[in-house]
């Protein structure tokens, strides 16, 4: 085969070629092969491709982009991939159909992104296709956050608002549901470091790559996202007490009214109360004829806290009600006097209940007697002159046979004379009449000693009493009837004694109690009357002063066990509920009226001279930072939202006794509350769910 030598480019080749057109062809092989000869013209740059998301829709996808990366904690890239690669979840749609209408445009995002979104993968695989859309998804998101930086961080910023707002409505946030229910800054800080941890890990779980960065940025986002929690919560609280600070000099005194819900709420939450249950407590106390109990009294300590305030605090009702406290408190005893009566049911003295209990039994006596003698036969007394005889025999020797002069004692002086009421010594009583004036006398005699201290006189002659009665019994029917009637009708007289003295302070109540208890009820009627009357006395004798508590002295521990046990059936549970509400009351007064004055002159020296004097003392003794601190105390009274216009409106509410009333006003200020603690509590929501979205990507590259 000929060889051919050519020169190609300033090159010279041998080639082997059968003919001609061989060589002409292996010639443009070498021409196709040598790199070009450099142009005389001085190339230019290849023009600068335009970014097909640098305009107003591409900025909006934008923002759509990053809002929906942390509302989906970081897997808005992945769950697009999914959609993507899996061509059931599009239909597919004819060729051009993304060529018209808000499709249209060479560079329209809309456009691209449905045109993508419809099935763009060919590839035998879904894995496949799932790993091209993800690249391209984190290229977008990646060329967004180098090239339209502030677009994707609005976005991602909405995006956490926008879900921490969502998850605080919805009851998942536990920061947003601890301040709902009113919690403390503490346990709320601590619900919001929870809050922070877990959205921190998840939004950094989301945003890694592969599962050792996934973990390290989940780890990160959880220490972050946590501390932004714990922060939040009381840069809301600081925040909305500086703004409310700020404005309060400027506000309050036009619009008290708000002011003063709020400081109604803030009281309602520290006495654990809701408006509902203090009506309720203000109208069991007007259905138990205690109508001046009012809202103070039924917030309890933390009322007594805001009327001392009121009373302290110079304002246009200071007065009223100083003067309301005062003459309440000064009917104190004689409201007391009335339950003690109502809860006992006793509306008489106990000489009173004495001496009807003594006519009703005379009269009984006087009807039932008579009948008993009428019907009488002999009565035979000898046994109970054998049983004086038996004390007597001494004496009875030396009337027979007088040994000595030896005077009788007062036993044997009693007994002696009773004897001589039946027996001359000769001769016995046989007449009904008579033996019964003898016992008749006997009684008299029997209260004379015991009266006089004679107990064992008045033993004796018990005992031969009850000798004559069974004689007296044995010769007529109709006498035991009378003389148990006559016996029930004593006993009664007796439980009246029984009941005053159960109130003196050496009984007990682990005495008196159960011998209450072991009597019948009709003596147990009279027990009360005999009870209740010292206390009564004891009320009405007490000072009428606004500070003498009037409730104190039935409040003692026997006191406390024996009035629920001794008032009249159903009564005690109304009786000491009557009784706390007076203790609550004088409380009440107390604080606002009682403890020192000084607090009151300096208010008052302070409102009349427009200055603190206690400025000057301070600066007489040479503290000039405690002058300075002190002088600015009236204006911090301002400042704070508690002007003059506000306690007196404050002052206005505690003293309200109207139930519906105080309900209507107190919902008011728990509503408030309530709209303010959801405010917050979703504000801060957003911002530890903003926070954790950030915090989850701080390790990002």
């Amino acid at each position: 085969m000929p060889t051919y030598t050519v020169e190609v480019n300033g090159e010279t080749f041998d080639i082997d070629a059968p003919d001609d057109d061989a060589v002409r062809a292996a010639v443009r092989q070498l021409q196709g092969q040598q790199p070009a000869a450099p142009a005389t013209a001085p190339q230019q740059p290849p023009a600068e491709q335009p970014d097909p998301r640098d305009n107003v829709m591409g900025k909006v996808d934008t923002v759509m982009r990053g809002a929906a990366d942390t509302l989906s904690l970081g897997l808005s890239d992945e769950l697009t991939a999914q959609i993507r690669s899996n061509p059931l979840a599009v239909q597919k749609k004819p060729e051009g159909y993304f060529d018209k209408g808000i499709y249209a445009g060479d560079y329209n995002p809309l456009g691209m992104i449905a045109r993508a979104m419809d099935a763009p993968f060919a590839s035998d695989t879904k894995a496949v296709d799932y790993e091209k859309a993800l690249a391209e998804e984190r290229a977008i998101d990646k060329a967004d956050a180098e090239n339209r930086f502030g677009y994707r961080l609005g976005g991602q910023i909405v995006g956490g608002v926008t879900g921490g707002i969502g998850l605080a409505k919805n009851g998942l946030s536990l920061a947003a549901n601890a301040a709902e229910r009113g919690a403390g800054l503490a346990r709320v800080s601590g619900a919001s470091l929870l809050d922070g941890s877990i959205l921190g890990g998840a939004q950094g779980f989301g945003s890694g790559e592969g599962v050792e960065d996934r973990l390290y940025k989940a780890g990160l986002g959880m220490l972050t996202g946590g501390a932004l929690g714990a922060i939040a919560p009381g840069a809301v609280a600081g925040g909305s007490k500086l703004l409310k600070t700020a404005v309060a000099p400027f506000v309050a005194p036009f619009i008290p009214g708000s002011y003063t819900r709020d400081m109604l709420a803030t009281a309602l939450r520290r006495a654990g109360q809701t408006p509902e249950e203090v009506a309720n407590s203000m109208r069991a106390a007007a259905d138990d004829g205690q109508e001046m109990f009012n809202v103070a009294d039924a917030l309890g300590y933390t009322g007594e806290r805001l009327t001392s305030t009121a009373t302290r605090v110079p304002h246009e009702g200071r007065q009223a009600l100083a003067e309301v406290l005062m003459t309440r408190q000064a009917g104190q005893g004689e409201r007391l006097a009335n339950n003690l009566a109502e809860g006992f049911d006793t509306f008489d003295t106990a000489g009173r209940r004495v001496a009807d209990r003594t006519a009703q039994r005379t009269a009984e006596a006087n009807e039932l007697y008579p009948a008993a003698r009428a019907d009488a036969g002999p009565v035979n007394v000898t046994p109970i002159l054998e049983e004086i005889d038996q004390t007597l025999r001494p004496g009875v020797n030396q009337l027979v046979n007088p040994r000595d002069r030896i005077a009788n004692d007062s036993i044997e002086g009693a007994l002696t004379r009773v004897r001589a009421m039946m027996s001359d010594g000769n001769s016995q009583v046989t007449d009904f009449d008579t033996l019964f004036r003898t016992k008749l006398d006997l009684d008299d005699m029997i209260q004379r000693a015991e009266g006089q201290g004679a107990g064992n006189r008045a033993h004796y002659l018990s005992r031969v009493k009850d000798l004559v009665d069974q004689a007296l019994a044995d010769a007529s029917d109709q006498y035991t009837g009378a003389r148990d009637a006559f016996a029930r009708a004593s006993r009664r007289i007796d439980a009246v004694d029984a009941g005053r003295d159960a109130t003196r302070i050496s009984r007990r109540a682990q005495d008196t109690i159960p011998e209450f208890e072991a009597m019948p009820p009709g003596e147990q009627v009279d027990f009360r009357a005999g009870y209740v009357d010292p206390l009564i006395a004891r009320l009405e004798g007490a000072s009428s002063s606004p500070t003498t508590n009037k409730a104190r002295m039935l409040q003692t521990p026997k006191y406390e066990a024996e009035l629920p046990a001794f008032a009249a059936p159903g009564r005690g549970p109304q009786l000491a509920d009557r009784i706390g509400r007076e203790q609550t009351m004088f409380r009440t007064a107390n604080a606002a009226l009682g403890n020192s004055k000084t607090a009151d002159n300096l208010a008052d020296a302070a409102d009349l001279n427009q200055f603190d004097p206690q400025v000057i003392g301070r600066l007489v003794r040479g503290d000039p930072i405690g002058a300075l601190t002190t002088g600015l105390a009236k204006l911090l009274g301002t400042a704070t939202g508690q002007p003059p216009s506000v306690v007196h409106r404050l002052s206005q509410v505690l003293m309200e006794t109207n139930p519906d009333v105080a309900l209507e006003v107190l919902r008011g200020g728990a509503d408030k509350l309530s709209q303010s603690d959801q405010l917050r509590a979703r504000l801060v929501s957003a911002l530890v769910s903003s926070g954790a979205a950030g915090a989850g990507r701080l390790a990002a590259p």
